[in-house]
């Protein structure tokens, strides 16, 4: 429930594990009861099993209380609970805490939203609660894309060849084609043999398809593309001066597990930063709130997150998180090192303490070598030093009227600088 952001008496059904046993069906009554029993005395919480249709399947016992509670919210009735004559008598059924729906039941909450709890339990401990709602009718539907990516692989080419046979007959005006290319993207196996379509429309991607079997050249097709291994992917996360004003707006209003990401995040910083996240980033007039560091931190650590995600959404999963300041602690979070509420309050917190130092330095990064930055700085100990040396790039920082010199000097002769937004 906490994980959901849920409160107890949003649930309106539960499929419970109910193996009908004289003690484990009363342990599992006191649970619920303990867990879900505030609620209001005209709403029951209503509970049932799968088990009395199909009997215990073992391994498989699960999963058919998962599918039971998708068609119930899909067709909006809770199925009859078969077989209930007498209640057991090792739990106190007086509080009404909970309702067997025998006949089955309608399911219509007035104004709400239709969640339910499956619990499954092993012998062994293995034990699972999962919480299923339909979908909000309300949520914006994403818009559609300007190009579709559709990644094709086989473990031959003849192999290849067949399977883009398949999906050019495959496309015509019953599929979506949105979802043809998310499904080929995200849950199809990756073999050695591949090619890549990018295209505008589903006729264009089948014109491809027809060019590939032909041998023909096209501009959608992308190929050939042969991978002896499979590749590792490395998230990096950025630090500090990175962030800008409107980044990643037109992500938020088309791709929804970026907005709802944010969302979340905006959810849990809002009462912190008694700031909205998004008009932090989205609007214009806070473009100079964004340059204080109280602030850059959850706002960055927030859109980093919120694109990791994303790029999971995808099917791109990193085998290593790498990170830098800030950074660090998206990959640490994603890594699972601590959770996103946590990370959010400790990001927030370093970032107020960094915000209470003195506001007389800065940071200028210089394109010059470690050794000619530090030549340089011979005259000014003690008011700058070297704040990081990135090869050929080296940063520094110390009281803003000596960074100001020191910048002017470096660009007299001839190097590139940049002001840090730190």
């Amino acid at each position: 429930l906490k994980t959901a952001n849920l409160q107890p008496e949003q649930i309106d059904y539960i499929e419970a594990h109910g193996t009908g046993t004289a003690l484990g069906d009363p342990i599992e009554l006191e649970s619920m009861a303990a867990v879900f029993g505030k609620r209001p005395p005209n709403q029951p919480l209503v509970i049932g099993s799968v088990k009395t249709n199909l009997g215990h399947l073992e391994g498989a016992a699960g999963i058919a209380g998962l599918i039971k509670t998708v068609l119930a919210l899909q067709h909006h009735k809770i199925p009859p609970h078969l077989h209930f004559k007498k209640p057991n008598p090792r739990f106190d059924w007086s509080s009404n805490i909970f309702e067997v729906p025998v006949g089955g039941k309608p399911w219509n909450p007035s104004e709400r939203q239709r969640i339910a709890g499956v619990s499954s339990f092993g012998f062994s401990g293995t034990n699972a609660h999962i919480i299923v709602g339909e979908i909000d009718s309300s949520l914006p539907k994403k818009s559609e894309p300007n190009f579709y990516l559709l990644p094709l692989s086989a473990r031959s080419e003849k192999s290849l060849q067949e399977l883009t046979k398949n999906y050019q007959n495959a496309l015509n005006g019953s599929v979506n084609f949105a979802d043809v290319c998310f499904t080929a993207t995200t849950g199809r196996a990756i073999f050695q043999h591949r090619i890549c379509i990018l295209a505008e429309s589903m006729t264009t991607a089948q014109a491809a398809l027809v060019s590939f079997q032909k041998g023909e050249n096209s501009q959608q097709l992308i190929t050939p593309i042969l991978s002896e291994n499979k590749l590792k992917i490395a998230f990096l996360f950025s630090g500090q001066g990175s962030q800008y004003s409107g980044m990643g707006e037109t992500l938020y209003h088309r791709e929804p597990v970026f907005k709802n990401t944010l969302d979340i995040c905006n959810e849990i910083l809002e009462p912190i930063l008694e700031k909205s996240l998004l008009d932090l980033i989205f609007k214009l007039p806070n473009s100079q709130l964004l340059e204080q560091t109280q602030i850059t931190q959850p706002v960055l650590f927030s859109f980093e997150y919120a694109l990791a995600k994303l790029w999971q959404s995808w099917g791109i999963e990193p085998s290593a998180l790498l990170g830098h300041s800030i950074g660090e602690y998206v990959a640490a979070c994603l890594a699972g090192v601590f959770s996103l509420e946590d990370a959010l309050k400790l990001v927030t917190q370093r970032g107020r303490l960094m915000g209470e130092l003195p506001q007389n330095g800065s940071m200028t990064a210089i394109y010059a070598d470690y050794e000619t930055v530090v030549a340089a700085l011979t005259s000014y100990q003690n008011q700058v030093n070297i704040g990081s040396a990135n090869g050929s790039i080296t940063v520094i920082s110390g009281v803003n009227e000596i960074v100001d010199q020191l910048e002017k000097i470096f660009i007299d002769q001839g190097y590139k600088t940049k002001r840090l937004a730190v």
